[in-house]
């Protein structure tokens, strides 16, 4: 995680563009993504945007508690390749299936910071009676929802 977390800060300093970037979340977001899933009552964890599979390696701590695997989509065959070697190294490919293709799901990270842009989403999703969610001020701000 180390490893990702410096070239997620240097790409950031170094003016890489948003979409050559891997575009991880924080470290606090990670942190908090693995304890709700280590305690989330059972069912699939499921990501939708694996990048290089820095949120991934979070979610792998619970996975490997629940006994359980994650599946992540990723579009970007770049980011699949990346992500791959990251879960390959990390020796977590036993909890992780890795997709490469669209979910044809949304999730929202960066719900405060780019909440202008993501709003219609948010609103929607805060209003279907499908599930239950919210906007937990983590990182950049995490749009969280479950099925009901």
């Amino acid at each position: 995680m180390a490893y990702l977390e410096t070239i997620d800060a240097s790409d950031r300093l170094d003016g890489t563009p948003k979409g050559l970037r891997m575009r991880q979340v924080p470290p606090e977001t990670g942190r908090f993504l693995a304890i709700l899933a280590a305690g989330a009552p059972p069912g699939q964890l499921l990501e939708i945007g694996t990048s290089a599979g820095y949120s991934g390696l979070w979610l792998s701590l619970a996975c490997r508690q629940r006994e359980q695997r994650l599946t992540t989509f990723e579009v970007d065959a770049e980011k699949v390749k990346l992500a791959g070697e990251t879960f390959r190294l990390a020796g977590v490919e036993d909890v992780v299936q890795l997709v490469q293709g669209d979910a044809r799901l949304r999730l929202a990270d960066n719900a405060l910071n780019h909440r202008d842009v993501l709003e219609p989403f948010i609103q929607h999703a805060l209003s279907d009676d499908r599930v239950d969610g919210l906007v937990v001020p983590v990182g950049n701000g995490v749009l969280l929802c479950r099925k009901i």
